[in-house]
């Protein structure tokens, strides 16, 4: 008698799923680098002059919305991918317990069967006047 195997190891949705992570994160820091750049660039003096309080209280401003707005892109990536991985090992635990229980199924409806059997082998000797 065979059992069925446990479902196999879905690898390649978790490989997918660190992929658009590493991605995600990749974008965020090219993002970031971006971001960083074109504030350092309005901040700079140029030519001995001094830089317009004006323009670089607007590059501040304009800086930390970038920054929020690339973070919020991150988390909002991250938590899709929790979830995501969540839901796969939730399946994976589902189909597990699922194969379990037929197992178990199995197993008992075999252990039945031969209990009958012995049940009725048991009354055929003992019918025939054999001895235990």
């Amino acid at each position: 008698m065979t059992f069925p195997a446990f479902p196999a190891f879905p690898a390649p949705q978790y490989a997918d799923l660190a992929r658009r992570g590493q991605d995600a994160a990749t974008t965020a820091v090219e993002s970031w680098t971006r971001a960083l750049q074109t504030f350092a660039d309005a901040v700079t003096p140029r030519d001995a002059e001094p830089v317009d309080p004006k323009v670089a209280t607007t590059a501040g401003f304009d800086l930390a919305q970038r920054l929020l707005g690339i973070q919020r892109a991150l988390v909002t990536t991250a938590v899709t991918l929790v979830t995501e991985a969540a839901e796969t090992a939730g399946e994976q635990a589902s189909d597990a317990g699922r194969t379990l229980k037929a197992q178990t199924d199995e197993a008992a409806e075999r252990v039945i069967d031969l209990a009958t059997e012995a049940t009725r082998r048991a009354t055929t000797a003992a019918g025939n006047g054999v001895s235990a």
